[in-house]
């Protein structure tokens, strides 16, 4: 009897790490999703770095102009000192997993 309470207990709790919708999206896990999708990490290593990025919306994901071919960016200075970077590739796997939604 016990054992099956144990099972349904971890059912229940593995029921409940799927819900929420993707505007209630974790940092870690909107950092895992911006990995998988071809985002590139990269970390902050100075205190410039950091104040430069201080200065940019924290875990949002922008769209910014380039010579050539958009960029998107997510920055967490708090949580990884880091930022993520990625081409429109990237956004639009991003964007396939239904989490993407980019300001400029």
């Amino acid at each position: 009897m016990a054992k099956r309470t144990m099972i349904a207990a971890a059912a229940a709790l593995a029921m409940a790490g799927c819900a929420g919708s993707p505007s209630e999206t974790d940092p870690l896990n909107q950092s895992e999703l911006l990995a998988f999708s071809g985002f590139t990490m990269k970390v902050a290593v100075s205190q410039v770095d950091l104040d430069q990025l201080g200065s940019i919306p924290q875990r949002t994901l922008l769209r910014v102009a380039s010579s050539s071919q958009p960029l998107y960016i997510w920055v967490d200075v708090v949580g990884c000192r880091c930022y993520y970077v990625g081409g429109e590739e990237a956004y639009r796997r991003l964007e396939a997993m239904g989490m993407a939604t980019a300001q400029d």
